[in-house]
């Protein structure tokens, strides 16, 4: 099958398997062999047997009345909501396909207009691939007439196949101290395992966040090299309320990292079935973090099931038959 993914990126062509930030869409475009075009370009995007669009997200700023939507660069946002994009693919190529990029609801933080735009541009696809099992449901009642299925997180390990897990004692908090990674609650219950904490440097790092004393800092990271500083890490806690492509606990995963999480994230879930709670459950974290501390068979256990399920739920052969429509 020959397949275009389109994105705010910049870029036309497909990605190497040696490709540096073999991050998760990065991933799908290189396993299905698929080629890049910027979403700006739509209309020379031609004889595509499918067209997978993300579109841009935008960012979201704290205001004094609350939320405010607003895109990396002025009105481009509004500006793709205004362009008969998906109808115009669909004239010239066979299908075009929806991609969900970060949580189902994000939307809801764009102006109204902007709502009922979005909506209508999903509402021309022909199918909607989201992040999760949960997500399907939304989607669902969303568009009940829209085939709606679950494209699979995916990790490509041609560059970082060789790296071992060596843990030291230490705890890594998956996100920072905003409500989308929920990184406060996680900060406290790390505290449980009684190592070194430490956290990612991320696009919405919070000011001040780098003045809390007890708390490390990794710099900004390319993907293998994130994959490399995470194999020295024990234990790892996101409780991250946003529901999306959940790639933290999969690389943790990979690796056998035990890590408490989003139980409505797939890759939690299937991959921690022990470890993985509601994100308002902080009780029931701090438990678990306890236990992994105190609990050695409990840790080792949870490792090995974590390594086991990636194995059998998110290798690229499940993923290849699932893009190939089969029901697994």
């Amino acid at each position: 099958m020959n397949i275009a993914f389109l994105t705010e990126m910049g870029f036309t062509g497909q990605i190497s398997d040696t490709h540096e930030n073999m991050r998760t869409e990065f991933a799908w475009m290189n396993e299905l062999k698929a080629t890049h075009h910027p979403l700006v370009e739509y209309t020379n995007v031609k004889d595509y047997d499918l067209v997978i669009i993300i579109w841009p997200k935008g960012k979201t700023y704290l205001n004094s009345e609350g939320l405010r939507m607003e895109s990396d660069i002025p009105n481009l946002l509004t500006k793709y909501l205004d362009l008969d994009i998906v109808q115009t693919l669909k004239k010239n190529n066979g299908k075009v396909a929806y991609m969900q990029e970060g949580p189902s609801w994000f939307f809801n933080d764009y102006t109204i207009e902007e709502q009922f735009k979005y909506y209508n541009q999903i509402a021309e696809s022909d199918i909607i691939f989201c992040h999760n099992i949960k997500d399907v449901d939304w989607y669902k009642g969303l568009f009940p007439n829209m085939e709606v299925r679950v494209l699979q997180s995916l990790m490509k390990d041609t560059l970082i196949k060789d790296i071992e897990w060596k843990p030291e004692d230490k705890v890594l908090i998956g996100g920072n101290f905003c409500r989308w990674y929920g990184g406060f609650q996680s900060y406290l219950i790390a505290d449980e395992f009684g190592v070194e904490k430490w956290i990612p440097s991320m696009h919405n790092k919070r000011e001040f966040e780098e003045d809390i004393e007890d708390l490390n800092h990794l710099p900004y990271l390319s993907w293998t090299e994130w994959i490399r500083t995470l194999a020295t890490f024990k234990y790892a806690i996101h409780l991250m309320p946003t529901t999306a492509a959940g790639t933290f606990s999969l690389n943790c995963a990979y690796l056998g990292i035990p890590c408490i999480g989003n139980i409505n994230l797939d890759t939690q879930r299937m991959c921690f079935p022990q470890l993985s709670v509601d994100v308002e459950d902080i009780e029931g974290a701090r438990e678990i973090a306890n236990r992994l501390r105190k609990d050695k068979e409990f840790y080792e256990m949870s490792s090995m099931t974590a390594r086991s399920n990636y194995e059998a739920f998110f290798n690229v052969e499940r993923f290849k038959r699932k893009m190939n429509g089969e029901n697994i």
